[in-house]
């Protein structure tokens, strides 16, 4: 479940000790960037409740989060599968060709092939891959949205100028 103004940071996959630790399964590209988080966001139930996070460690390819006051392992096993998310507004910007999905979503994609394809209208998050999906000529077009296609972004004008391989928009056109 998405939240306006929030990213998804990650779910809580177990509990870690019997002090109420959380082990958190971060879906970030550095989650050592998230040490010092003081604040995280918890669905409970569909809306976001605020906890703060009194330590915050790193394991490997874990975060293991003390909240203030939870303090057993009984309390902290209600929080299993608990989504945790942070304020878009703590996102460091993004430069160069990296961008953030929710930035791209609304964005204009001309490629160097075949000229404006469209506004991306979703991305999907796939295992192997993102995928963007652009409206072209009433079909959606589909296409990797990695760093190895996209040539540049003007994120003044909103554009995503990509280098997608010869005849992969025509799969869809056909």
């Amino acid at each position: 479940m998405g939240h306006e103004g929030y990213y998804y940071l990650g779910s809580f996959t177990r509990v870690h000790g019997v002090k109420g630790n959380l082990i958190l399964k971060p879906d970030v590209d550095d989650p050592a960037r998230y040490r010092k988080t003081t604040r995280i966001f918890v669905d409970k139930d569909g809306a976001l409740t605020e906890y703060a996070s009194q330590t915050v460690s790193i394991g490997p390819g874990q975060l293991i989060i003390h909240l203030k006051g939870i303090e057993d392992r009984d309390v902290a096993a209600e929080f299993m599968r608990a989504e945790v998310y942070l304020p878009l507004s703590e996102l460091p910007p993004s430069k160069g060709k990296h961008i953030y999905f929710h930035e791209a979503i609304g964005m204009m994609v001309i490629d160097e092939h075949v000229g404006e394809l469209g506004k991306i209208e979703t991305i999907y998050d796939l295992p192997e891959q993102p995928v963007a999906a652009v409206l072209h000529q009433e079909k959606e077009v589909l296409f990797p949205f990695i760093q190895a296609f996209i040539k540049e972004i003007d994120r003044e004008k909103g554009i995503i100028y990509t280098n997608l391989p010869e005849g992969l928009i025509d799969v869809y056109l056909q």
